[in-house]
């Protein structure tokens, strides 16, 4: 019993000698930062190098000794992480030793990983924001609907409404205008209201200026068929007629 437990000692003092920290948005973006697989192994043994061996510049025999591929295909892969410009090799004075050497920078790698944190950042917290913004407005639209029908909706109602806002995507502001109509008209009820929509649906109407300027285009057509025969018109027939009858 005491040999096991000696064994556990030392096995726990071996994992807790020496700890890599492998950063998590590194395991998270490494792909869309156009890493393969292989390389990002690369990338794990030279932050071991740095972190465990305090060694900032590992050759690629150092490295092949503890991978399953040779010194040249790592002194590869390290190239083409560097032509990615996820790495850099820059000068760095080593202070015990009293001299120069190189380094391997990890700096363009943590600037890229924290812009893609960033923008992904952004990106959820508009999402949010448009998010919460659309429920403020589909909200006052509920309130709006029970305020011009002088009742609370129906739960097919408030389906039919919810229906239009998120399977259809009619903007918030179409809709109030369609409601807008059927009360002008005396015609309070969403068979009525969905008639409008359905037809502004096939003219492909998205806003409430293309209704506007769809209820001009059909006034004009109307007007436009339904004027009388202007007198020039009548002149030119009386002209053929006198060409028929020359006589007269």
């Amino acid at each position: 019993m005491a040999s096991n437990d000696g064994y556990q000692a030392l096995a726990t003092a071996m994992l807790e000698a020496g700890s890599l920290v492998i950063p998590d948005l590194l395991v998270k973006f490494y792909a869309r930062l156009g890493l393969t697989e292989t390389e990002m192994m690369v990338l794990i043994h030279l932050l071991h190098w740095r972190q465990v061996e305090q060694e900032r510049f590992p050759t690629p025999e150092k490295i092949s000794q503890y991978m399953s591929l040779d010194s040249e295909e790592v002194k590869n892969l390290i190239a083409s992480i560097i032509e990615k410009k996820l790495l850099a090799v820059e000068p760095y004075y080593h202070p015990s030793l009293g001299r120069w050497q190189n380094t391997f920078s990890f700096t363009p790698l943590w600037t890229k990983l924290i812009q893609l944190a960033l923008g992904d950042y952004h990106t959820v917290t508009e999402v949010k924001k448009e998010t919460a913004a659309t429920a403020a407005r589909q909200g006052e639209l509920y309130r709006t609907f029970e305020k011009e029908f002088g009742r609370p909706l129906s739960p097919l109602e408030s389906e039919q409404l919810k229906a239009w806002c998120q399977d259809d995507q009619v903007p918030v502001e179409l809709l109030q205008e369609a409601l807008r109509r059927a009360v002008l008209r005396g015609i309070v009820n969403f068979r009525y209201i969905d008639s409008i929509l359905r037809d502004w649906q096939r003219h492909n109407i998205r806003t409430v200026a293309e209704a506007m300027a769809y209820d001009e285009k059909v006034k004009t057509k109307k007007t436009r068929s339904t004027r009388p025969a202007s007198s020039s018109t009548r002149k030119d027939k009386y002209r053929d007629l006198y060409r028929l009858n020359p006589e007269g």
